[in-house]
């Protein structure tokens, strides 16, 4: 009897204690803590989020809690379709579809109800494309090009081959020395037989006018290439289009036959513009091609033709919309309910299934930019992990973490907001001049050197131009200057930068716009014993030499750099 006595009475102390009833110890707040707050079912199938509730007392100290009191819902915050992120079973949470959800812990104490909420991201991509500098390479262009195209840079030369893919190599070689061999991904563009949007829909010929004069085939020359470019940082992958369809095409008339080309209200083939005189384009119907089993053809014929890109986990569809400019959807035809009730929200279901017709394949896909030409608020999260050009709204940026939805570019014109950073293009550079790369170094310095940076930590709040990042990081502007820095640590004043460049084990990269002389410079904090460091000026044709074993003292380094120089600093006992 006195056993059950007591085991009762030690049940109800527990139960008090768990919920913070102690008069020292009373519950005001709870928290949800996690192992991680991001899931990737791609590369780590059947991970969970473990969920830990604690409560906070009015002294800030964390009280237990009973787990058998707490209740967990979990509502979408950021998705694509109405699929759950995320899946609860119990205090764990299994990932999804992708994108990002809020979790929701209750606990009802002495008649209150105290509410704690955390959001987890599941993003289902192959790659880090916010710790990955992504371009484009255009490599031809075939035919003469309309009135309001032809003082466009492209077609101010020759345009019908503008890089072979020998030549390819050696602005890929060129690129990694100037960014001292940050991961790269560069989609070729115009690799199919006509060069840039011929053919279309077919992708099933390489530009015979691109191959080396040694190998058999096109073909074959492009394989090379995949492989070569591995050597220097970089993944090769292609440039491809869903949306548009050409008459000269040797697809037009099957696709013509199985009513699959976008047509106006009235039936009438639909054109959605011209490029190329002589040669308009056409749109294709995503849904009526995917019914007929014609996607799924090509995008399996791509990678069957071409196996080493699967090796790259990466391809870029570009115009991947679900509206021209001038119609509510693709085809107008057939959004009647008569002719299939194809409307943009079909579309953008049909689009779904293609994102993950290529993942189940090996395949991440990145687009040309997000909510332009879809229905409102489409972004495609937890599909589409990277945009060419990116939405530039702050609170957008504020609410997406980077590595769900990644950069390349937000400002047409200049580097964007540098509180959040910019990546580059590279390829209006290679067109303009694509052996001395004039610009490329200054413009990966200013823009994808810092936001390479800053994507590794959260935002976490912006108020008064200061963007606070997480781990003391913060981006704010004092009158007319632009300040990065991390505690007493500066990455950026102006364009004036010391940036450590992450995707090496130890070392820092220094970049003036206009250059300086005997500028002192607060080192990193995990620099602190570094005593001496050596000194390497950046090139295309790899680094140069200019000082061994420069001291450092205090945790300063004094630097002299002259106007758009680019050095790259490690610790004098680390090798090159």
């Amino acid at each position: 009897m006195k056993k059950i006595i007591f085991s009762i009475f030690f049940l109800l102390l527990l139960s008090l204690t768990s919920l913070g009833r102690d008069t020292d110890e009373k519950l005001i707040a709870i928290k949800i803590n996690t192992d991680k707050k991001v899931l990737n079912p791609v590369l780590k199938p059947g991970d969970f989020v473990q969920l830990h509730v604690a409560g906070i007392s009015e002294s800030g100290k964390m009280i237990k809690l009973n787990p058998a009191r707490i209740s967990y819902t979990v509502k979408n915050k950021l998705a694509s379709g109405n699929e759950p992120i995320l899946i609860l079973k119990g205090d764990k949470a299994f990932a999804g579809e992708g994108g990002m959800a809020t979790v929701t812990a209750t606990i009802i104490n002495h008649g209150k109800t105290y509410i704690a909420k955390v959001d987890i991201t599941v993003r289902p991509y192959y790659r880090d494309y916010h710790q990955t500098l992504v371009m484009k390479l255009m490599m031809g262009m075939e035919g003469e090009p309309v009135a309001r195209l032809a003082k466009e840079p492209l077609f101010q030369k020759k345009h019908d081959v503008l890089c072979t893919f020998e030549e390819a190599l050696e602005v890929i070689r060129k690129v990694d020395n100037l960014t001292m061999g940050i991961p790269k991904i560069i989609y070729l563009v115009g690799w199919q037989k006509g060069g840039h949007d011929h053919l279309y829909p077919a992708w099933n010929e390489v530009n015979p006018k691109l191959k080396r004069k040694n190998d058999s085939t096109a073909l074959e020359s492009l394989k090379w290439l995949i492989r070569e470019g591995k050597k220097y940082n970089t993944t090769v992958s292609l440039h491809i289009n869903m949306a548009d369809a050409y008459k000269s095409s040797p697809l037009w008339d099957e696709y013509d036959k199985k009513d699959i080309l976008a047509r106006d209200e009235k039936g009438n083939i639909l054109s959605s513009g011209i490029q190329i005189k002589g040669d308009s384009m056409y749109n294709v119907s995503y849904t009526r091609e995917w019914e007929e089993g014609l996607a799924q053809k090509r995008i399996d014929g791509l990678i069957a033709m071409v196996p080493e890109l699967k090796e790259g986990h990466t391809i870029h569809i570009d115009v991947f919309v679900a509206k021209t400019e001038h119609q509510p959807t693709l085809s107008p035809w057939h959004a009647k309910p008569e002719n299939g009730g194809i409307d943009i929200y079909k579309e953008v279901e049909t689009q779904r299934k293609i994102f993950k017709y290529w993942r189940e394949r090996g395949f991440d896909v990145t687009g040309e930019g997000l909510f332009w030409a879809h229905p409102p608020g489409e972004g495609f999260y937890g599909l589409q992990p990277m945009a060419w050009w990116y939405p530039a709204d702050t609170s957008f940026q504020m609410e997406v973490p980077e590595y769900l939805s990644a950069r390349g570019r937000t400002d047409r014109k200049g580097d964007g907001d540098f509180r959040f950073g910019s990546s580059m293009h590279g390829e209006e550079i290679f067109v303009q001049d694509k052996d001395k790369l004039l610009g490329f170094l200054e413009q990966f310095c200013r823009t994808t050197l810092p936001w390479y940076y800053l994507s590794r930590f959260d935002r976490l709040s912006l108020a008064n131009d200061t963007l606070n990042y997480s781990n003391g990081l913060k981006a704010f502007k004092r009158g007319e200057d632009n300040i990065i820095k991390q505690g007493q640590f500066i990455l950026r004043y102006n364009n004036d930068l010391l940036v450590p460049a992450l995707w090496k084990e130890k070392a820092l990269i220094a970049y003036s716009e206009y250059g300086y002389t005997n500028k002192s410079w607060k080192l990193p904090q995990n620099w602190s014993g570094v005593e001496s460091v050596d000194l390497y000026r950046i090139t295309a044709n790899g680094p140069q030499l200019l000082q061994k074993g420069k001291q450092s003292k205090s945790g300063q380094l004094q630097l002299s750099l002259k106007k758009g120089m680019a050095v790259y600093i490690v610790p004098s006992d680390k090798s090159l």
